[in-house]
């Protein structure tokens, strides 16, 4: 006979590491972003230079945050095996999607956007660690 596993009294809490991973997944959407753009500028020229680089680069930054929320909640639902769980702990991030979405349309500074972003980076990273520690439904 085999041997049975023996249960752990705790349950693990990897979100710090969840939300590492989903950063870097964002981070390097982002860099690849701004990497290939000099060569689209080069490729369609004319076009291209009609947008302002505030507007390009906030893009950018929108397209690493999407990502970033893409690969929270596919990691999250394969880490909890639960899709509304999924969904509770990666929502509290669509707002900043918005909002670098809202500054690549109209031009707001940077000087505001990093500010708010982070405060409510925290909020939501807050949010994120108090969704995982819901009770689950067996």
């Amino acid at each position: 006979m085999g041997k049975r596993k023996r249960q752990s009294r705790y349950e693990h809490n990897h979100t710090l590491t969840t939300l590492l991973m989903a950063s870097f997944g964002g981070a390097c959407a982002f860099i690849t972003i701004e990497t290939i753009l000099p060569d689209l500028v080069e490729l369609w020229g004319q076009n291209m230079n009609k947008l302002p680089g505030w507007q390009v680069h906030m893009g950018s930054v929108c397209v690493g945050i999407l990502t970033f929320f893409l690969f929270l909640l596919l990691l999250e639902v394969f880490e909890t095996g639960s899709k509304i769980t999924a969904w509770r702990s990666s929502a509290p991030w669509l707002p900043l999607i918005l909002l670098t979405a809202l500054a690549t349309v109209i031009h707001i500074p940077l000087y505001v956007v990093i500010p708010i972003g982070a405060i409510y980076g925290v909020w939501a990273y807050r949010r994120t660690c108090s969704a995982r520690q819901l009770p689950r439904s067996p």
